[in-house]
């Protein structure tokens, strides 16, 4: 059989220490979660706050379709060649990520 020299050493906890810790523990996790949910709160704000002004914004454009935009197609004809080349597709456009929940 082995033998072992080592001792373990007893953890003496009164239960009023073991509540302050508990307690100083939990105000430290709530703290923590407030400032999170308000950083999100905060961040949810900002995100309705943006989206209102692009609308605003594009109501006030005269051109508000990017086919009839004499810039885009300068630039479609200059560089990209045509819509949806895969040249456009690289450089033009985005892949659409659902951010409903976050709003």
């Amino acid at each position: 059989m082995a033998r072992y020299d080592y001792v373990e050493k007893a953890v003496k906890v009164s239960r009023r220490e073991f509540l302050g810790i508990v307690g100083v523990a939990g105000a430290v996790l709530w703290t923590g979660a407030y400032v999170a949910t308000d950083l999100v709160q905060d961040r949810n704000k900002y995100i309705k706050l943006r989206a209102q002004g692009i609308y605003k914004d594009d109501e006030k454009a005269k051109i508000r379709q990017s086919h009839n935009n004499q810039a885009v197609t300068d630039v479609y004809k200059k560089f990209a060649h045509n819509p949806l080349s895969h040249l456009a597709e690289e450089l033009f456009h985005t892949k659409y990520v659902n951010r409903t929940k976050l709003v």
